[in-house]
């Protein structure tokens, strides 16, 4: 699992800093792989409603939001939004980042494109603010919703704390580390113990990807489906962007695992997961990792004789059989 968040404050050392720092900590225990971005020391620019998001599915600004936000966000199997209340919003800082994931919201609701993860990915809002309102976090939660839904994720749940001022104020709240443990359990828990499935491919790693993609779609998050390349990880190439985009399925974003790091995963394999590799007869890619052969997909790689269109509908024919919207 990686959990992503996405630190709202500037201000440095915090209640929001030490909340999320607690936060992602928890879901380390839980064995999580976390990450922290920084939205106030990254080269990222507001939106400035260029509409090319709308009618092209990306982002014209070129800064660190295409590396460092859209390809983190979309790589997270869980999202933590951490912000303090600024006149009854988010952070400016966090207003930013989520201004600028309107190129997702343009990418779903303008070019239809559906993502192979929206039915597993969890968001959770963490928020603090100085002052007692009855309507205090009212703003806060209503932007943390359509910024989820967004980047397609299911808004699962928020702690929020009022009279929050003095740095480290919030060490001070009651049961806050129970709320924290009992929160970071709720949110992973459908994460947890799922059942494998792998697909490795030489090369890129593009047939592995899309057949990761038709799977996590087929499975709807029931099981965690993980795609590996035979070279280092790198995005997908406009052709399987585009021959998948005919599907309604959005990969522009999916990650690709290198085979270095499989080996890792080989010792936690179970005994109903499942190891797919897809390579034509002339292909090599070393599955000494493994304790059992790996079931083989003969599926040709796209070249100057087999289109992206041709190799996406062979791999989409074989997921099909796995029958997969049947798994427990």
């Amino acid at each position: 699992m990686f959990v992503l968040g996405i630190q709202g404050s500037p201000r440095k050392n915090g209640n929001c800093e030490y909340l999320l720092s607690a936060f992602l900590k928890e879901c380390e225990t839980l064995g999580a792989r976390t990450e922290t971005i920084r939205p106030h020391t990254l080269d990222i620019g507001p939106c400035k409603e260029l509409i090319v998001c709308e009618k092209k599915g990306f982002c014209p600004i070129r800064d660190e939001m295409e590396d460092l936000g859209y390809r983190k966000v979309k790589q997270a199997d869980a999202v933590i939004l951490a912000t303090p209340v600024f006149f009854y919003g988010v952070s400016a800082q966090a207003k930013v980042f989520i201004d600028r994931c309107q190129m997702f919201w343009g990418r779903k609701y303008k070019l239809r494109l559906k993502d192979p993860d929206r039915h597993q990915r969890r968001g959770f809002l963490l928020s603090v603010a100085a002052s007692a309102g009855k309507r205090l976090f009212e703003g806060v939660d209503l932007t943390t919703r359509y910024f989820y839904d967004a980047i397609s994720t299911d808004y699962s749940g928020s702690l929020t704390y009022n009279k929050v001022e003095g740095a480290g104020d919030i060490k001070d709240q009651p049961n806050l580390d129970a709320d924290i443990r009992s929160s970071a359990t709720d949110l992973l828990a459908p994460l947890q113990n799922r059942r494998k499935l792998i697909f490795a491919s030489p090369g890129n790693g593009a047939r592995a990807l899309q057949a990761s993609a038709f799977a996590k779609e087929a499975a709807k998050g029931r099981i965690e489906v993980i795609a590996f390349g035979g070279a280092p990880p790198q995005v997908p190439d406009t052709k399987t962007i585009e021959a998948m985009a005919k599907t309604g399925l959005d990969v522009k974003y999916l990650q690709v695992s290198h085979l270095e790091n499989i080996t890792e995963l080989a010792a936690d394999l179970q005994k109903n997961d499942d190891v797919i590799l897809i390579k034509s007869p002339g292909e090599s890619f070393s599955t000494d990792f493994l304790n059992e052969q790996p079931d083989v997909w003969d599926i040709a790689p796209a070249d100057g004789k087999r289109s992206a269109d041709t190799v996406k509908d062979e791999i989409d024919a074989h997921v099909r059989k796995l029958a997969l919207t049947a798994s427990p």
